[in-house]
């Protein structure tokens, strides 16, 4: 029960909150001409007044200011409905100059509700009062505190008469390292302007703080001055330019990196190579070793100054491994050119020894064609020392020298005359040396000679020296 007394009474409670928020007058003021000029007292406003309640109703309008009077002072306005009159405000006394404000209430009669508004009416000064005030102006100023020079910059200033004087030379000043600008305008009594500037800064310009002041001057007197500071923000924008020149066995990679911004800035440059590619390539600057994901590049770290431009050349240059493998293949072409096609090859055995010395020798001499063509006229020249004795053999199938000649007084020669060589084929010449004395020591036998004929003339070719070396039997040395 005492939960349904207490609804009741908040319901109640609502209801005359309501009827009371309902008796209040809607008043609109709307200016018609609010300036009185020297003549004239009087100033008209349009009221427009709505009255919500059901029933028709009196609002009183006044005011409590002893220099304004008000017409009418008494409109009746039908319920739920809105009218609209024209309100004159009257001077009373002419002693008022410039902006005022004048009080106006409206009152219901029926609820004694009011609405209270302060006017605005300008009371136009003759030329003689004008003259007696000095400037007096407000200056607002609305800047970003962070500029980019990259893009426009402006402030907007704000600017408020304060008094009666038609300022018909205003001057707005805007001094800074950053940029330098003045405008020309006028302020009218009490009147309130807002200008905006634009103002451009350098996009080279270093970034830093720097302090904006503005000033407005009128006749040559600064009149307000303001002062701001301002942050120029850094920034780098790197533009890489890379262009690549071929040649026969080279090409070049040149690649132009430019600081278009206002701070420094280090840049990276790298270039995919392999191991093989970084033996035979050069740059203009040192570089260092990356390997990302299985890739090797080399990489360069460029810094660079505001608006400085930097080139990097680098050149992969295969002419030495050109010139390398032309050589190669030059020197195996003239070797196969120039190798004797005849080949000698001479080995020697001790077949007879003693403790005290040597004894017998048994000398082989391999002959081979190693070309495709034939070889005419080949004559092969051994020399043995004199103090041994050829020994006379009857080997079947053994091609015996067809000269045996004295060299000098240390050796003797041995010569076999073949008229052919067909293409590969090989030949075996053999003889043997007895020595009467035994040979103490090694025995050196010097190489034999071949002398043939080719399409380019006359060649010799020689073989290989022999060393025996004593108690060393069934042992063949080459040299």
């Amino acid at each position: 029960m005492m939960i349904k007394k207490l609804s009741i009474s908040i319901l109640i409670l609502l209801l005359l909150v309501v009827s009371v928020n309902a008796a209040l007058p809607v008043v609109k003021f709307t200016a018609v001409s609010d300036t009185i000029l020297e003549g004239d007292n009087t100033a008209t406003y349009r009221v427009s007044l709505t009255n919500a309640e059901k029933t028709a109703d009196k609002f009183q309008f006044y005011t409590i200011s002893a220099f304004w009077d008000i017409d009418p002072t008494i409109v009746t306005v039908p319920g739920d409905s809105t009218s609209t009159i024209d309100m004159e405000v009257r001077l009373n006394d002419r002693q008022l100059i410039g902006p005022q404000l004048v009080p106006v209430t409206v009152k219901s009669l029926n609820s004694d509700d009011m609405v209270e508004e302060r006017l605005y009416v300008y009371i136009k000064p003759s030329n003689s009062a004008s003259m007696s005030y000095v400037p007096n102006v407000v200056m607002k100023v609305a800047m970003k505190d962070e500029l980019d020079p990259r893009e426009p910059a402006s402030v907007e200033i704000t600017m408020t008469n304060r008094n009666l004087l038609d300022i018909t030379d205003l001057r707005i000043s805007i001094e800074s390292a950053l940029f330098s600008k003045e405008v020309q305008t006028t302020l009218g009594p009490v009147e309130s302007k807002t200008n905006q500037i634009l103002l451009g800064v350098n996009e080279l310009q270093e970034p830093g703080i720097y302090d904006i002041i503005i000033r407005l001057i009128v006749n040559n007197k600064t009149v307000t001055e303001l002062s701001k500071e301002v942050e120029v923000i850094k920034y780098s924008e790197v533009t890489v330019e890379q262009t690549k020149v071929k040649s026969l066995f080279s090409y070049t990679q040149r690649m132009k990196v430019h600081n278009n911004g206002n701070y420094e800035a280090v840049k990276e440059l790298k270039i995919q190579k392999n191991f093989i590619e970084k033996i035979f390539t050069t740059s203009s600057a040192k570089y260092t070793k990356l390997r990302e994901d299985g890739v090797s590049y080399m990489t360069w770290r460029v810094p660079l100054k505001p608006q400085e431009t930097y080139e990097l050349v680098v050149k992969t240059n295969y002419t030495i491994l050109v010139v390398l493998i032309i050589l190669i293949i030059a020197g195996i072409v003239m070797y196969y050119i120039f190798r004797t096609p005849v080949l000698l090859f001479k080995r020697a055995k001790i077949i007879a020894s003693t403790e005290d010395g040597i004894t017998e020798i048994r000398v082989k001499l391999h002959l081979k064609n190693r070309s495709g063509r034939e070889i005419r006229s080949v004559k092969v020249i051994d020399r043995y020392p004199k103090i041994v004795s050829l020994v006379e053999e009857n080997i079947i199938g053994s091609l015996k020298p067809t000269k045996m000649l004295s060299a000098d007084k240390v050796h003797s020669l041995l010569m076999w005359n073949l008229e052919a060589l067909e293409p590969y084929e090989e030949r075996l010449l053999s003889y043997t040396v007895k020595s009467q004395l035994n040979i103490v020591g090694n025995m050196h036998l010097h190489s034999a000679k071949a002398r043939f004929h080719t399409i380019s003339g006359e060649r010799t070719t020689n073989s290989n020296d022999v060393m025996l070396m004593h108690r060393s039997v069934d042992t063949i040395h080459y040299e």
